[in-house]
């Protein structure tokens, strides 16, 4: 489902970085490896039974940006051309970098409840607020998290190419604290 959230940013990372493995396969054995905080302990993940209907990945907004094992794993132009992107966070925030529903259980309240469960994360923590980017003409998200708090920060400069078909870049959003508990 981090896949489907990023809607094409994690193809355009991990596409041929890794021979024989598909960027699923890449992503799926670095959240194994449960090395903070991409890992599947930062997840939480909404069933329908033993069916996944939804998940949201989240940690301190510090994490959120180009760290020396990335620099060191992509290429340099795929990094340039994500760096705004990297570079856009709230300090002290709570960042929920994936939040992901699947079609079939989309408007039944599970976004809702996976962004309270990270404000209560956010507070637990101690941070200020809660912080994500969100695709600029993904209007049903944007509804979503203005419903749940958020407001729009700062534009956030990404261009769309074969993998990220998104125009228009994204949104820096903040979740100030008075809206977390």
């Amino acid at each position: 489902m981090i896949d489907v959230a990023s809607d094409g940013v994690m193809e355009y990372l991990f596409h041929d970085r890794v021979p024989g493995m598909t960027t699923l396969d890449v992503v799926t054995d670095s959240l194994e490896k449960n090395d903070y905080p991409f890992t599947y302990q930062s997840a939480i993940v909404a069933l329908d039974g033993d069916d996944p209907a939804g998940m949201v990945l989240s940690y301190p907004s510090f994490y959120h940006g180009i760290s020396p094992e990335m620099e060191r794993f992509f290429p340099a132009a795929r990094l340039a051309h994500l760096e705004d992107f990297f570079s856009a966070r709230i300090e002290d925030s709570w960042y929920i970098d994936s939040l992901c529903v699947l079609p079939p259980y989309r408007r039944r309240g599970i976004g809702e409840s996976l962004i309270v469960l990270n404000k209560d994360k956010a507070v637990e923590q101690g941070c200020r607020s809660l912080s994500l980017i969100v695709y600029a003409d993904n209007a049903p998200a944007i509804s979503l998290y203005r419903r749940t708090g958020f407001e729009m920060v700062r534009r956030v400069e990404l261009q769309g190419n074969r993998f990220i078909r998104h125009q228009g870049g994204c949104w820096l959003m903040k979740c100030e604290r008075h809206f977390l508990s």
